[in-house]
């Protein structure tokens, strides 16, 4: 990914559709660049901030890692600035891995509800052994089941440092029924829709009636 020191004013900078940021670390002093916003969108969807990556500034190449990033209020596809931290081969890098739910429309159609209770796990890992997310597939899960931390299965590479005992999801019962909630024929329908209009009609005709002893 190629990446440019930033010469022009942020309000130049983005009218070229660039990012303006800052590459930093340990090993360098910290430089003001831009990315093009289109190129940092993709590299964002790909590697999130937790995957390392290599950089290309002038004639010299970093690997790095999105370290912060800053979008709009309103859009939040537009970027306003991007902090990118440079790291060796051998750093150990700490992160909130994002969890990612599979099977969980499977499973709440039949009335169950997916809590998640905790929608980030800390970890550590050295550079080039990060992953985006943490798949947890609840597709098997019933009503009272629930995961933990130490339940979970991460990549080789990584290790969780947070409390062993958090739980991450919990499977609850819904407290609506759904055919409750919602006529189950037409003819359900039909008849909601006659008895309201006889509600309508009474309230009507009583209040004709209120009328005529107020005008005696």
């Amino acid at each position: 990914m190629k990446i440019e020191k930033r010469t022009k004013s942020l309000k130049d900078v983005r009218t070229e559709e660039k990012v303006p940021g800052v590459l930093f670390g340990k090993s360098i002093k910290p430089v003001s660049i831009q990315i093009d916003e289109k190129d940092l969108r993709d590299l964002y969807k790909e590697n999130g901030k937790t995957k390392t990556f290599e950089v290309k500034l002038g004639r010299k190449k970093h690997m790095a890692r999105i370290r912060g990033i800053q979008t709009d209020v309103i859009n939040r596809n537009h970027f306003l600035n991007v902090e990118m931290q440079k790291v060796s081969e051998g750093d150990t890098i700490e992160a909130n891995l994002p969890v990612h739910v599979i099977g969980r429309e499977g499973i709440e159609r039949q009335g169950i509800v997916v809590q998640t209770v905790s929608d980030t796990i800390a970890v550590e890992y050295e550079v080039g052994k990060g992953v985006s997310n943490i798949e947890v597939d609840v597709s098997g899960m019933e009503i009272g089941d629930s995961i933990h931390v130490k339940d979970l299965k991460l990549p080789e590479g990584i290790k969780v440092v947070d409390d062993a005992d958090k739980m991450v999801i919990n499977v609850l019962e819904s407290e609506y029924d759904e055919e409750e909630l919602e006529p189950s024929t037409e003819e359900e329908i039909e008849d909601m829709e006659v008895e309201a209009i006889k509600q309508k009609s009474e309230e009507e005709e009583d209040e004709e009636s209120s009328d005529e002893e107020d005008e005696e």
